[in-house]
């Protein structure tokens, strides 16, 4: 293996990755593709062949039936990848080692149905096995990617109990179940069913994501305060939040657990404001902390501007509206506003629609002016006056002959 690991290293060390093959160069893409994308392009094909090449071993192997020579040979190649140099002068791949172990990965994918259609012998399976963990222990102690890399390529070859318990005493013995805990809970699963994978899972949770989603989906529809008790203690040791926040949220109802219902709204409001979320946490919150909540929002013009609304706050929301609004958030900032004070809203509208057209320019800009005109004249109490807005703007800024056609288009203004 260390052998096999040399030779594959000096192999990739050989790559110059500083002298694009520009001859042979094939776009991935039509269009404008800057250099320094190209030459990022050229170096991972150049890092992908090679790889592939030595990926081809482990499949020339495995059709010789030397399935331990294989997986030992796929062993080498990661090493290599792990400890190869490669001169990148202008920095054109950024994280070399992650790009060699990627390109790795996406080969092996290719792999995975021939892994699984292989009979490999239980002797040949010790070997394999034990040769991982002990490599990974003297190799690889302070990095956990290390097995978990190969986990899903050894569960492949595993196709009986027996088999599976192999490698759990294997693991066992190594004090390696930490380590990969989506195997351990998988290979409980071959040798005794939903019930053992169930167990195990249990006592795993917390140290895999996956393990712990296969858990929460286990029990979602089956044993809901399960699933709630699960949640909770993931959430609260601060676990996979933001993965499976979505999850709780749709899942969940809040009398199930009112405080982490609300913790769990405010987190998926926090990543993005929603009106759905703040409806629940106005039914979780009292007033006193929904306002004092929403002044992080000051930072997000539009958010802030429909918190204010949904408060209630619309004097507040105008005024901020006023200070904040520009070509940008016209669109999100004024949807709000004019929803809950049309009139209001279409006289400030229309004051600042004037002042940002006296120096901003653009089709994008003139679309924007003209979804939101759209969005008013949608509001009864106010489509007469939209329209005579609308048809003074067209008539006011007759110069701008993109922004007449923007509104043209939007049916604002006939044709």
């Amino acid at each position: 293996m260390l052998a096999s690991k040399d030779l594959i290293k000096e192999d990739i060390e050989s790559i110059n990755i500083n002298s694009p093959d520009w001859e042979n160069y094939v776009p991935r893409h039509s269009g404008y593709i800057p250099e320094y994308e190209a030459m990022e392009h050229l170096a991972e094909d150049k890092i992908g062949r090679l790889i592939g090449f030595h990926v081809s071993e482990v499949e020339r192997y495995c059709a010789e039936k030397h399935f331990d020579l294989a997986f030992l040979y796929l062993v080498s190649i990661y090493q290599a990848c792990m400890e190869a140099e490669l001169d990148d002068e202008y920095d054109t791949l950024g994280d070399v080692t992650h790009t060699m172990l990627r390109q790795l990965e996406d080969h092996l994918q290719a792999c995975i149905s021939l892994f699984k259609a292989i009979n490999l012998s239980e002797d040949q399976l010790f070997t394999v096995a034990s040769v991982l963990f002990d490599h990974g222990q003297k190799y690889y102690a302070d990095d956990p990617e290390f097995l978990t890399f190969f986990e899903m390529y050894l569960f492949s070859v595993i196709s009986s109990g027996a088999k599976a318990t192999i490698v759990l005493d294997i693991i066992h013995e190594k004090k390696a179940a930490k380590a990969i805990p989506w195997l351990v809970s998988e290979l409980h699963r071959k040798t005794g069913g939903q019930q053992a994978w169930e167990q195990s899972a249990r006592q795993l949770f917390k140290k895999d994501k996956g393990v712990a989603i296969s858990l929460l989906e286990f029990y979602r529809t089956g044993n809901k305060p399960e699933f709630v008790r699960i949640a909770g203690e993931l959430w609260h040791n601060g676990l996979f939040r933001d993965e499976f926040a979505s999850l709780y949220f749709e899942t969940m109802d809040p009398a199930d657990d009112p405080g982490l219902y609300r913790e769990v709204t405010i987190c998926l409001n926090d990543m993005k404001f929603s009106e759905r979320y703040y409806r629940v946490l106005q039914a979780l919150m009292g007033t006193g902390d929904r306002l004092s909540y929403i002044e992080k929002f000051k930072r997000d013009p539009p958010a802030y501007v429909r918190a204010l609304s949904l408060e209630g706050k619309y004097t507040e929301a105008l005024k901020y509206a006023d200070q904040h609004t520009n070509r940008w958030n016209i669109v999100e900032i004024f949807t709000p506003c004019i929803q809950a004070e049309p009139k209001a809203a279409l006289d400030l509208l229309d004051r600042k629609i004037g002042e940002l057209l006296e120096d901003e320019r653009g089709r994008n800009f003139y679309g924007r002016i003209a979804l939101v005109l759209k969005l008013a004249a949608d509001i009864p109490a106010i489509q007469a006056d939209v329209k005579k807005l609308t048809i003074r703007i067209y008539s006011g800024f007759a110069r701008l002959s993109a922004l007449r056609d923007e509104l043209r288009t939007a049916g604002l203004v006939k044709k």
